[in-house]
């Protein structure tokens, strides 16, 4: 199968991820990348940064504030790795596609494109079971911070609440939602013009706007008319605070992102599309 090759600042990215993500020398890899698969190298990647979360955090006692906080600095870091390494992993299976459609004859696209979907399920039960590692690691930790410094969850779920309803917005027009913030992402849904929705910041002028369940999404952030915004509560903060936060929204991240791959429709592997 011909590889499938990624733009300049994505191959650098992915590349400086696989120094980061290197194990300690005379550590094997976790898995060898498959050689008939275009996007082994980006799998590889993937699987590698999820290794952290199998285990749970190594501790020989009840960890002091001090501690909780370098591991939730590391425990940050890897998920900014992992989530990187989802993104090039979906680019690369998505760019498969353009790919497969491009140079494939009418009478075997059904085949090859059914073969690409496999290759992405297998990725997403990958991911999948990466986010219940974390779900469970994140379990044993927020009980620690907890134990050190009470009343953290109250403080952070009531941050929670208040970034979940801020800000609100209007689509000025009929909106399509993307699975990425790229003008180019697979369509996962629309907005109708008037839908209200609540928007977070994403790159590129896009906003990842959510309408409820079914109505997830990338959009410009320009498509959208905000709404005034309650100000929020404050909440208590701290170093050990403000890293639990930071962890908790690299989770959500992570889950978000999980879930809008696994859309009907995200991998363009339909023949009629």
């Amino acid at each position: 199968m011909r590889h499938v090759g990624l733009t300049g600042a994505a191959l650098g990215m992915l590349l400086a991820l696989g120094a980061c993500a290197t194990p300690p020398a005379g550590t094997p890899p976790t898995v060898a990348a498959d050689p008939q698969d275009s996007c082994g190298p980006q799998v590889v990647v993937f699987v590698n940064a999820g290794d952290l979360f199998g285990s749970p955090p190594r501790r020989s006692g009840p960890p002091s504030a001090a501690e909780l906080e370098a591991e939730l600095e590391r425990e940050n870091a890897a998920l900014e790795r992992l989530q990187i390494a989802f993104d090039a992993l979906l680019y690369c299976r998505w760019t498969e596609v353009r790919v497969i459609r491009a140079e494939t004859p009418p009478a075997a696209l059904p085949a090859r494109l059914q073969e690409a979907q496999g290759r992405m399920q297998r990725d997403l039960d990958q991911a999948e079971r990466t986010r219940a590692a974390i779900t469970a690691r994140a379990a044993r930790i927020d009980q620690s911070v907890e134990a050190v410094a009470p009343g953290t969850r109250a403080a952070l779920s009531a941050r929670r609440a208040a970034d979940a309803a801020l800000p609100r917005a209007v689509a000025s027009a009929p909106v399509p939602l993307r699975v990425r913030p790229e003008a180019d992402a697979p369509i996962v849904g629309r907005l109708i013009a008037g839908a209200e929705v609540s928007l977070r910041p994403a790159a590129g002028g896009f906003a990842y706007a959510d309408g409820g369940p079914a109505l997830r999404g990338y959009a410009p952030g320009n498509a959208f008319t905000l709404q005034p915004a309650a100000t929020p509560a404050a909440a208590g903060v701290g170093r050990l605070r403000s890293l639990a936060a930071t962890n908790i929204a690299r989770r959500d991240a992570f889950a978000q992102s999980l879930e809008l791959a696994g859309r009907p429709g995200a991998g363009g592997f339909e023949p009629a599309t």
